[in-house]
């Protein structure tokens, strides 16, 4: 789950960091300055978790984090981007199932039994 959690955390983290650049990433994947912000700070966590996080650590953190994942992208689904007013999310289906692959990413490595060496 580490090692998976720490790719998936790394990658998102440089998606929100690309997104908040000057000539952003967020033109391409229809994200706003919210989701890029929280890309970064969720990718942040996540890294950390799969990076330093102990086990018992992953296992609240990484659903919790994959729940708010799931959360932001079904919002951009369903319409409803800009839950609050001041900090718009994503503007297009791209950015929404980005976060919605991460969310089912994490609760599917949460859940995932670990081999027996």
């Amino acid at each position: 789950m580490g090692n998976l959690m720490k790719i998936v955390g790394l990658v998102q983290g440089a998606v929100g960091a690309l997104g908040t650049a000057p000539t952003g990433l967020d033109n391409v994947i229809k994200t706003a300055q919210g989701g890029d912000i929280f890309n970064l700070i969720s990718g942040v966590a996540l890294g950390f978790l799969g990076m330093k996080g102990s086990s018992a650590q992953q296992k609240v953190g990484i659903p919790a984090i994959s729940g708010l994942n799931g959360i932001v992208g079904l919002l951009g689904l369903l319409g409803a981007n800009n839950p609050l007013a001041a900090l718009q999310m994503n503007n297009g289906t791209a950015g929404s199932l980005i976060n919605i692959a991460i969310s089912a990413i994490g609760f599917i490595s949460t859940f995932m039994k670990k081999k027996a060496a």
